[in-house]
């Protein structure tokens, strides 16, 4: 029998899939930037872009929460499924990567996955116009 924090990532990956599939999320992207390897002839390093195609749903801040400082006018908390469209897992996105969600691309701000006994079953993302 299944323990109790695999159903519920079950319950989170049906639930946050797009409409389309039966969920009540919709389809998002997450490029994740990251540094290539230092290139002598260049002096540098290319920022090499990875895209992730997943789903999730988004919610804006409680007015109660805004402060101004970490949580600003405008910021969205975007809820990703643990996996990406193709059943792969879903890297957990970092400062500075993008999300694209609903026509709108988001900078990512902070995110933290919700992880239960070692299992992924959700992402959460600060996200910034």
């Amino acid at each position: 029998m299944a323990d109790i924090y695999d159903r519920s990532r079950t319950m989170a990956i049906r639930m946050l899939a797009p409409r389309s599939k039966g969920g009540k999320g919709l389809e998002l992207r997450l490029t994740k930037f990251e540094q290539g390897e230092y290139d002598p002839a260049t002096g540098g390093s290319p920022t090499i872009e990875r895209r992730f195609d997943g789903s999730g749903m988004r919610q804006d801040y409680d007015v109660r929460v805004i402060d101004g400082s970490l949580i600003q006018q405008g910021d969205v908390e975007i809820i990703m499924s643990p996996v990406q469209l193709g059943g792969q897992d879903m890297p957990a996105p970092r400062n500075g990567d993008r999300i694209e969600f609903d026509g709108e691309a988001f900078k990512v701000v902070t995110a933290k996955a919700w992880n239960y006994a070692g299992l992924d079953i959700g992402i959460v993302a600060q996200a910034r116009r």
